[in-house]
């Protein structure tokens, strides 16, 4: 019997994969009022933030209008002004609601325990944005930016992190719920464009 055998050839002189054409999404922490992260691709890695500087329903959804600074890790920043950022969807967060959401659930209620951060306790852990198409060259990179999604993660640290999850929050429940509350909204909407504004 004849064995028979794949290739011979050392996997070390194998192909590599090709270098990515194409950004496709980026993670993020909120920082004060800042979404700040970073990303790599085949030629560096890159430290960038998104700082947004108004916030507005359009079509139902929360979009966002701010800068988006790009650069090597350490080195200059290239701006990118006026990038939208489109809340597509959020994932609830765990570990504890907010202070100020436990409060004001106890203002009005006298039931359980609070134990669980579903239902009037639920907060906004994370946030799915699609951010409008981008000039590669403005932004000082040699990669496809039309269609990135940044992933922003809430663990606030900050009294203004803190006021921005609940803000979120709050705004989410009302504009995205399974009646929308477009009036209610745009309280919240009002009170993030403040606190932006203080930027």
């Amino acid at each position: 019997m004849q064995n028979t055998f794949l290739s011979e050839e050392p996997a070390r002189n194998a192909p590599g994969p090709k270098p990515a054409k194409k950004l496709y999404s980026i993670p993020a922490l909120l920082r004060d009022r800042t979404f700040a992260g970073q990303f790599e691709t085949s030629t560096g890695s890159y430290e960038f933030t998104y700082a947004p500087h108004s916030a507005r329903l359009s079509k139902g959804k929360l979009e966002l209008t701010g800068s988006l600074n790009i650069g090597a890790a350490g080195g200059a920043k290239h701006e990118v002004r006026n990038v939208r950022a489109t809340l597509a969807a959020t994932q609830g967060g765990i570990y504890g609601a907010p202070a100020a959401i436990v409060a004001r659930l106890r203002s009005t209620t006298s039931s359980l325990p609070i134990t669980e951060s579903t239902g009037p306790l639920g907060f906004v852990g994370v946030m799915y944005f699609r951010l409008s198409p981008i000039n590669a060259s403005a932004a000082g990179l040699n990669i496809d930016l039309s269609s990135v999604q940044l992933n922003a993660r809430l663990a606030p640290l900050s009294d203004t992190e803190r006021e921005m999850q609940v803000i979120f929050s709050d705004l989410v429940a009302a504009a995205y719920g399974p009646q929308p509350n477009l009036s209610e909204a745009g309280r919240h909407l009002t009170a993030l464009n403040r606190l932006l504004g203080q930027a």
